[in-house]
């Protein structure tokens, strides 16, 4: 059933968010080494197995990530203020979609078939965590472009009353790990290693 889930056409963005201040980590987060290469780099290789053809990186001023070729750049000048400031940034440059899916770069583990049912879901389609919240990965479609543009400091998209929500529960919670401190970096997992449309 999930082969059936179609690539995403070029009216459906990807947005990365990889501007985040690391305070819990202690250090540069996204470019530490994850089996083998920088950790952000994981979440972005997923979101090219997906297909998203239309693909921008928020990232802050000085950051290290090196934005690859087929990404749009997106500078956040306000990153430090909290990660709302880069979802506005990142919705702001893909204005020209009728939708967006936004992803965590420090979600090494994601799938890309969960990207790509994200992406084929209508309205705004969150990620169902196992306690039951959503989160991101996110899916939100044009009409709702202009409530993500007013967010600010930490507040994230779950905090708006954005209309036709609804959730959907990767096959694996394991695929949700958020890497938040060192530590996390040596966790393992059945799902570990590349992200893949077969690891669905």
């Amino acid at each position: 059933m999930n082969g059936c889930v179609p690539v995403p056409d070029r009216t459906i963005a990807f947005i990365l968010l990889a501007a985040g201040r690391s305070e819990r980590f202690g250090g540069d987060k996204l470019s530490s080494p994850y089996k083998g290469k920088p950790l952000w780099r994981w979440a972005a290789d997923a979101a090219e197995q997906a297909g998203f053809h239309e693909r921008f990186l928020v990232i802050g001023e000085h950051s290290s990530v090196r934005v690859p070729a087929g990404w749009e750049e997106v500078v956040n000048a306000d990153a430090l203020k909290g990660m709302g400031t880069s979802i506005a940034a990142g919705v702001a440059a893909a204005m020209r979609h009728d939708r967006v899916v936004i992803g965590l770069a420090d979600m090494p583990i994601m799938s890309a078939m969960h990207l790509r049912q994200i992406a084929s879901g209508k309205g705004t389609t969150y990620t169902r965590y196992e306690d039951g919240n959503a989160g991101c990965p996110a899916g939100f479609e044009r009409k709702t472009f202009a409530e993500l543009l007013k967010l600010t400091g930490d507040r994230g998209a779950r905090n708006l009353d954005l209309p036709n929500s609804s959730m959907i529960e990767p096959r694996d919670h394991g695929l949700l790990l958020d890497v938040d401190w060192r530590a996390d970096l040596y966790i393992e997992h059945a799902a570990s290693g590349p992200s893949s449309l077969q690891r669905d």
